[in-house]
């Protein structure tokens, strides 16, 4: 069994100017699911750059950047204990199993001004990814 990761950090501003420049960005990078959680949450702004960073830390776990990949194919849940969970489809899905991965470990923080993601592959060749439960 190997692991594999990645980690991320961006400004708060940064991601609240980019939603602000594009509303089409906003559905670009999130899921519906993921506006409306983010949009409930207090501070939405801080919810945005967690998901963010947690689907860049993803793709730089996975060994690769952005390009080709659909950031909407990456969906952060929120588990009934409150902790985060990725919910992998499509091209980054195949990406995953095809380096092993059997499941995938998210943690998210944030302050005010930054927020940061940390994503842990868990990849063991020949088994299946696992889903965690919604």
């Amino acid at each position: 069994m190997t692991g594999r990761h990645g980690v991320d950090i961006e400004a708060v501003a940064n991601v609240r100017n980019l939603l602000e420049v594009s509303e089409q960005a906003r559905f670009r990078v999130f899921t519906a699911r993921e506006v409306g959680d983010c949009e409930r949450a207090a501070d939405p702004d801080r919810h945005f750059a967690g998901r963010f960073c947690a689907k860049e830390a993803l793709f730089k776990a996975l060994g690769r950047g952005w390009q080709g990949m659909g950031w909407t194919e990456a969906e952060v849940w929120i588990d009934d204990a409150g902790g985060p969970q990725l919910v992998l489809q499509g091209r980054l899905k195949a990406a995953a199993e095809a380096l092993g991965a059997r499941s995938i470990d998210l943690s998210i923080s944030h302050t005010t001004e930054l927020a940061m993601a940390s994503v842990i592959l868990v990849c063991e060749p020949g088994l299946p990814l696992s889903r965690p439960a919604a």
